[in-house]
């Protein structure tokens, strides 16, 4: 099949949660199918990651623009009607590639990658269409509004309406939308009860963390993930007032890593804290999960999955974790996690995994028969073949269709132009 996927974001290297999520699918597809990568992005890859992904694709292309004009973008937008959202990843170049190739090769199917690329495919003639939503990204809004003040909350509350519409439109131009879980699945459905929909999990690479089953000796506690996004920058505000100092005063010598890109100054300033480094952007997290012993996760709200626990899953990472992140990730009881709400509790969580080396490997040997059950590439891979079968429509066909093992060597002159 002839599957175009489109993202708005670069999918490799798989570094966020979008990217983790997208760069799963990509994988999945390319396994099977003969794929088109088209993405957005604020930089172009680097060549080394470009021809990573160019190596799964017939064709890949990236439209690269500057974070300053898809700002202005975004407000010019706004000031129209629209959402930030769809004026930030709107982009005229774009849609004419997309057409260019429709008109082409002739696709069998096209997935598109959020509400907030998806206008960008509205008028292609591709008969199966597939919206992996991943989160509901006006109830991500609404959570913000909720937890500011004006007029910052006016703006996030504009944004939760608008992007809901968005959300309502790009899900009447596909004939499936696809949630990141249950949650997230039953969520939209109440806003949108017309529209169907189906749970796709997010995948974990396995095969990138062979030693998981060793267990750290050093009393190390990692916390990973974009540490500008507004609730993970709460998270580590919380932890470090009101779990740290207990866990330092049970532990004198415990390390606290603070590991993700473009960390606040909020953020950086607990690098000035005992026994707390502040790393910054890192090009990859598995050294820093090998030298932890303890993972934590005190975010708060139901919002998707957080794919950093997902890795921490696969790392066999013992985890203590807020009952907003458990809810986020299918397991079976015992979870393969502590959960723990008060400050008090989720110190006392850590504390015990940190001297009880039994209970550490109990809990990290759940979390990864977690993650090879419920959130491996092959499960991953079964789930998108349903969908695609699922969904009406016969293949296009097309005059210069290649043999089922022949694949053409892909362009390379759509990465990272402007």
């Amino acid at each position: 099949m002839r599957v175009l996927l489109v993202t708005p974001r670069f999918p490799y290297p798989p570094h966020r949660g979008d990217t983790v999520r997208s760069w799963g699918v990509l994988r999945a597809l390319a396994a099977r199918h003969e794929v088109w990568l088209a993405s957005v992005d604020t930089v172009p890859p680097a060549p080394e990651h470009a021809a990573v992904v160019r190596g799964l694709c017939r064709d890949v292309y990236c439209r690269v623009t500057p974070e300053w004009r898809c700002l202005l973008r975004g407000a010019a937008g706004l000031l129209l009607g629209r959402s930030l959202t769809e004026g930030y990843f709107g982009d005229a170049a774009f849609r004419t590639c997309l057409r260019d190739w429709a008109q082409r090769p002739g696709f069998d199917a096209v997935i598109t990658y959020s509400s907030s690329i998806a206008p960008a495919v509205v008028d292609l003639p591709i008969r199966r269409r597939l919206l992996d939503l991943g989160d509901v990204d006006s109830h991500k809004w609404a959570l913000y509004a909720r937890r500011t003040w004006p007029p910052t909350r006016w703006f996030y509350a504009l944004e939760s309406r608008r992007v809901a519409g968005l959300e309502r439109d790009a899900a009447a131009d596909h004939e499936l939308c696809l949630l990141v879980n249950e949650r997230e699945r039953r969520k939209f459905a109440r806003r949108h009860p017309a529209c169907p929909t189906g749970v796709l999990r997010t995948t974990v690479d396995l095969e990138d963390y062979p030693g998981h089953e060793a267990l750290s000796t050093e009393p190390v506690v990692s916390m990973v993930g974009s540490m500008f996004y507004p609730p993970n920058v709460r998270a580590v505000e919380w932890f470090g007032q009101r779990v740290w100092p207990r866990i330092r005063a049970a532990v004198p010598h415990a390390r606290w890593l603070i590991v993700g890109s473009r960390p606040t100054s909020a953020v950086r300033a607990w690098a000035r804290a005992p026994g707390v480094t502040v790393t910054g952007y890192v090009p990859d997290v598995r050294p820093y999960l090998a030298l932890t012993r303890v993972f934590v996760n005190p975010v708060v709200g139901d919002i998707g999955v957080q794919s950093k626990v997902l890795v921490a899953l696969a790392a066999g990472r013992p985890a203590v974790v807020t009952p907003d992140t458990a809810a986020g990730i299918d397991h079976e009881d015992p979870p393969p996690f502590v959960v723990a709400t008060a400050p008090a509790e989720f110190a006392a969580g850590v504390v015990r995994l940190l001297r009880d080396d039994a209970w550490a490997r109990t809990i990290g040997a759940r979390a990864r028969a977690t993650a090879e059950r419920y959130y491996s590439a092959a499960a991953q891979r079964a789930a998108i073949e349903g969908y695609l079968a699922a969904v009406a429509g016969p293949p296009v066909p097309t005059a210069n269709r290649s043999g089922p093992h022949s694949v053409p060597q892909p362009r390379t002159t759509g990465v990272g132009q402007p």
